[in-house]
């Protein structure tokens, strides 16, 4: 089992997210990497997130082990399923979200499809998928939570925080949350520096590149 992430650094990490753009200053401290592909997308506008992975691995149209994340989740964590880029069954919808709000999880992430997407936004809770279906999955006791899972290809383990908002997600690796949260605020401090003092097109280039 995976150490849990500190609540405080979480709490300070997560008030990042009101300024926007979060995810492109993860990424930037991760080397501009970390990002899942371009297909994740936020299913309703505006959607965000921040929180530790519990992570899913289905089998099939079975979405049993998705809500066995859902019971093993501490509040805070965002649930991570691995449905295998799976697009004509939704893997998540309002009784998942029903489901999840009431065990404090923050928001979810599909290689797969999501339904239900009105109500979702009313609910206001953040889910980024490859796609949407009204086909439900259907239960059948098969499946896995908080093993080793790859979505896009990006591997995720259980207690990688995941970073979403309108740009797309990025994972920061467990080892590194910390560093990250470090890098990230002198990031963004210098980024208000420069913009503030220059519209300047050669200083505004990203150090590094020629």
């Amino acid at each position: 089992m995976f150490e849990p992430v500190d609540a405080e650094l979480l709490k300070w990490f997560r008030a990042l997210l009101a300024d926007g753009d979060l995810s492109c200053a993860v990424s930037d401290a991760l080397g501009r990497g970390g990002a899942l592909g371009a297909n994740f997308l936020p299913v309703w506008p505006g959607a965000r997130l921040l929180g530790p992975a519990v992570t899913v691995r289905t089998f099939g149209a079975d979405l049993s082990a998705v809500f066995d994340g859902i019971a093993a989740a501490a509040p805070g964590s965002v649930i991570v399923i691995d449905s295998h880029g799976t697009l004509n069954s939704a893997f998540w919808g309002e009784r998942t979200t029903r489901a999840a709000l009431a065990r404090g999880v923050v928001g979810a992430v599909i290689d797969g499809a999501c339904r239900d997407v009105v109500a979702l936004h009313k609910l206001r809770f953040p889910v980024f998928s490859t796609g949407v279906t009204p086909n439900a999955g259907l239960p059948g006791g098969r499946g896995a939570v908080n093993v080793p899972v790859a979505l896009g290809g990006q591997p995720i383990m259980p207690g990688d925080l995941l970073v979403a908002d309108e740009n797309g997600v990025v994972v920061v690796p467990q080892t590194q949350i910390h560093k990250v949260f470090e890098q990230v605020q002198v990031l963004l401090a210098a980024e208000r520096e420069l913009f503030a003092s220059t519209t300047d097109p050669v200083r505004l280039q990203p150090e590094g590149d020629t």
